[in-house]
């Protein structure tokens, strides 16, 4: 997990929980670049894995705080290419 992941956690327990938990696949996620995500979709690979339709996050889904900007997702992501 990047290290500002924990930052996303800070707005309730539920949110926390997801991010820390490892016992399945995370439909959200922080990337490496610091952008929190929901996989909205998968699409088909070819091989034996599918690849994830991937959303970034503005707004809690369990409490509705806000946790990012547009533009802070646009800065993130373009620092990270």
């Amino acid at each position: 997990m990047p290290a500002d992941a924990a930052s996303f956690g800070s707005c309730c327990d539920t949110l926390k929980e997801t991010l820390v938990n490892d016992e399945f696949e995370p439909l959200i996620a922080v990337d490496d670049s610091g952008v929190l995500y929901m996989s909205v979709g998968l699409l088909e690979a070819g091989g034996d894995q599918a690849d994830t339709v991937d959303h970034p996050i503005f707004f809690c889904p369990f409490c509705g705080k806000g946790l990012q900007t547009e533009a802070e997702v646009e800065a993130k992501a373009g620092a990270a290419t």
